[in-house]
């Protein structure tokens, strides 16, 4: 159990980033004790001000691992690559998670928890609106970072028996500090609402809060230990009823525009280009793109709530509201 009273100890990958800085507060707010696993050119701007111990390492330095992960009570590993070729990503994701899982078993014995974070990517799309995914399903991702996420977990399944472990896949997240939905919420303050494709797409969606709440809950949780699980707001949304809200959030009206797959494409291919010449990856690429085209990303969190009480308790008016608000007050808007 994470409790005030017993300063447990977390480590947590990935904090200096969206998710983790705000699964360090809620850890913080807990009583527990956070450390987060850094590196030396990180951007740690979200997590000034917070009481927790900073332990700088690598995933290519096995002993920074190792010093990083010691007498961890709870492990979260966020770190990952969403962009870049196969092999950047799978070294990144897979890789990474196998040498942490290592360095878990030789310095952390009291380990009560690994908590992975993988994503909805790795079970892939629903077949209909009427079965979303649910853990037991058959996976079949369709991206280089869904197909890498899959194997992280097949590979941590493989280290079960000396490591308590949960995986967690949630869906599309946002909120505060998020960069990726930021993207949305500038084209509809400009007055537009970009929509892919001319079919009705369905996707679920999470804030940020309820989804660290769910890590923590899955952390605690015995039933939780060796499982997978979906956490994600139960309800589904069209692309152009989240458009929508996130218009009504900004007190704007954005005029729906459906963008053809085969320009999006196009713009993805243009997008890959223009990154390969500047020496960096893009995010909006040909993969996601597909992603994107998919009519269902729909899954269903019945068995956490079974499991260890998991609820949303911000729906997407809300979570949204709370966000809009972030974006203006920071000035990205």
């Amino acid at each position: 159990m994470i409790e005030p009273e017993g300063k447990s100890l977390a480590l947590i990958t990935g904090a200096s980033g969206f998710i983790g800085s705000h699964l360090a507060e809620n850890l913080l707010e807990k009583g527990c004790r956070v450390r987060a696993l850094v590196r030396t050119t990180s951007n740690l701007r979200w997590l000034k001000g917070l009481d927790l111990e900073l332990a700088y390492g690598s995933f290519d330095d096995q002993a920074s691992l190792v010093e990083a992960v010691n007498g961890a009570d709870y492990i979260f590993h966020l770190a990952a690559a969403k962009s870049g070729s196969r092999d950047r990503i799978f070294h990144h994701n897979v890789a990474a998670t196998v040498d942490l899982a290592k360095a878990a078993v030789r310095s952390a014995p009291g380990l009560k928890r690994f908590v992975f974070s993988s994503s909805q990517a790795a079970a892939g799309p629903s077949a209909c609106l009427e079965e979303p995914r649910c853990e037991s399903d058959q996976c079949r991702p369709i991206s280089d970072y869904g197909r890498s996420k899959l194997e992280a977990e097949r590979q941590l399944m493989r280290w079960a028996e000396k490591i308590p472990l949960t995986m967690i896949r949630p869906p599309t997240v946002y909120g505060p500090r998020d960069t990726d939905v930021l993207l949305y919420f500038q084209w509809i303050n400009r007055g537009l609402a970009l929509l892919p494709g001319f079919k009705k797409r369905l996707a679920q969606l999470i804030f940020v809060r309820d989804l660290t709440e769910g890590m923590i809950a899955a952390a605690r949780s015995d039933a939780a230990a060796g499982k997978t699980y979906f956490l994600s707001h139960p309800q589904s949304y069209s692309w152009q009823e989240i458009s929508c809200s996130i218009a009504q959030s900004l007190g704007k009206k954005a005029l729906p525009l459906r963008i053809p797959l085969g320009m999006a494409l196009f713009g993805a291919l243009l997008a890959e280009g223009g990154a390969v010449m500047a020496g960096g990856n893009s995010i909006f690429n040909r993969q996601k793109v597909r992603e994107m085209s998919q009519r269902y990303w729909t899954c269903s969190p019945g068995q956490a709530e079974k499991d260890f009480g998991f609820n949303c308790r911000h729906d997407l008016k809300r979570g949204l509201e709370i966000t809009a608000r972030w974006y203006r007050e920071n000035g990205w808007l």
